[in-house]
């Protein structure tokens, strides 16, 4: 397997975060590489193999200093574009998904309208809808995090992403339609369930329903409320089908 070449950012990169010194033309194997960029964690572990003088001119350090304004520049708070700016276990922090299926998600959307834009990229969208999801953050605090223009940007970011899933993702993976009834049957149904819920029956889907009540916030500026009270708090009702295998069928509601 032949070695591949460092690229120029990576070496002023590494001269930056490690202070040490790549050679133009260096290169490396290609399992510290994705992309044709370094690896975070090669770069991590990169460690001075000799120590050695080496005159800069005037212009050699001032093209040092332009680099590295671009690079800080280019650096981002969350970077999910580059898949090796955040660890694993940073992307289930954020997102609640792996790198892995992190990635799956963004190859399943890319087949729906959704482009990268001036501001943000289809991973970027993604994981702010995810962020906010699992974490709850404001649209402002999400613009600073992601660094986008203002929470006007994160609205959009958010929407677009949202069709994507619903266009893309949900209907292959939640509802009735995205799933046979013989596949309920001999993928999702233990036999010792089929035993216990319909005598072995060979050709019964067994579904477990729940009806959760589930309190949401309505916003004050809808006419109804206004005229009973300023803010206010209902239950709805949401109806969740599981399969036997604890995973989600389908949701209906609110009602």
């Amino acid at each position: 397997m032949g070695l591949e070449t460092i690229s120029s950012d990576d070496r002023n990169l590494v001269l930056l975060k490690k202070n040490v010194f790549i050679p133009e033309g260096a290169r490396c194997c290609p399992g510290h590489m994705v992309d044709n960029r370094l690896k975070m964690d090669a770069i991590d572990r990169l460690k001075p193999f000799s120590v050695q003088y080496k005159k800069f001119n005037s212009t050699d350090v001032q093209l040092i200093i332009s680099k590295w304004q671009i690079l800080f520049e280019q650096q981002r708070r969350f970077d999910f574009d580059n898949r090796e700016f955040l660890s694993d276990d940073e992307y289930r922090i954020f997102s609640s998904l792996s790198k892995a299926q992190f990635d799956d998600l963004v190859w399943q959307i890319s087949e729906s309208n959704i482009r990268n834009s001036s501001n943000r990229s289809i991973r970027t969208a993604l994981a702010i809808l995810l962020c906010k999801l699992r974490l709850g953050l404001s649209n402002s605090l999400l613009a600073v995090l992601f660094q986008l223009p203002d929470k006007r940007a994160v609205s959009r970011s958010l929407e677009s992403a949202r069709n994507a899933l619903m266009s893309e993702f949900v209907p292959k993976n939640l509802g009735f339609n995205h799933i046979t009834h013989h596949e309920i049957i001999h993928q999702h149904t233990s036999t010792i369930a089929r035993q216990l819920t319909c005598a072995d029956e060979p050709d019964t889907a067994i579904v477990v329903i729940d009806g959760t009540y589930m309190y949401i916030q309505v916003r004050k500026n809808i006419s109804f409320f206004e005229l009973n009270m300023s803010n206010f708090s209902i239950r709805n009702l949401e109806i969740t089908s599981f399969k036997e295998n604890h995973s989600i069928f389908t949701k209906n509601g609110p009602y």
